[in-house]
């Protein structure tokens, strides 16, 4: 998740380090019940009717976090923000829940290649979400974001303030 960014006071995009965001979520996990009923009818108006059953399959804490991101201050349009709540579609294939998670990623850092299962899954979630949102017909913004989200801003085929945007809304 290198190439995760935050936005700064002056309004540029911040490295953040992968560390620091993992262990961020994994406290706002451990409390989060869910968003607010407000900010997810906000929401929910921005989906298409094929990208809502899929927001509705995340868990309580990957749908405020969807909400968190979709509402970041720097995002300038409804495609980005629809492209920030979605990145993380694709681990609802996964079905993990939080120490899973945990344990998914710290064995993947131990053995890259060899987790099966759900295990793997939650690893390859960025491809599984593209593939999950293109084949409900999301925008190729949303679509090339959950691909690319965990890449360096560097490696990622979106505009680079674009890629920079979204990536400081996640």
């Amino acid at each position: 998740m290198g190439g995760l960014s935050s936005r700064s006071s002056s309004g540029g995009a911040q490295p953040v380090n992968a560390g620091t965001h993992l262990v961020r979520r994994f406290f706002q996990s451990l409390v989060d019940r869910g968003p607010d009923p407000q900010g997810e009818a906000w929401l929910l108006g921005l989906l298409t009717d094929a990208e809502t059953p899929l927001y509705w399959q995340m868990s309580a804490a990957d749908r405020s976090h969807a909400l968190r991101s979709a509402k970041c201050p720097a995002l300038v349009d409804d495609a980005q923000r629809v492209a920030a709540a979605l990145h993380d579609a694709g681990k609802i294939r996964a079905g993990l829940g939080t120490w899973a998670r945990v344990g998914a990623t710290l064995m993947g850092k131990v053995f890259p290649r060899g987790l099966r299962g759900r295990w793997a899954d939650y690893q390859d979630h960025p491809h599984l979400g593209a593939a999950i949102l293109r084949e409900s017909g999301s925008a190729e913004l949303t679509v090339v974001w959950a691909a690319e989200h965990h890449l360096p801003l560097s490696e990622s085929t979106l505009a680079p303030d674009v890629a920079a945007t979204l990536a400081a809304a996640d």
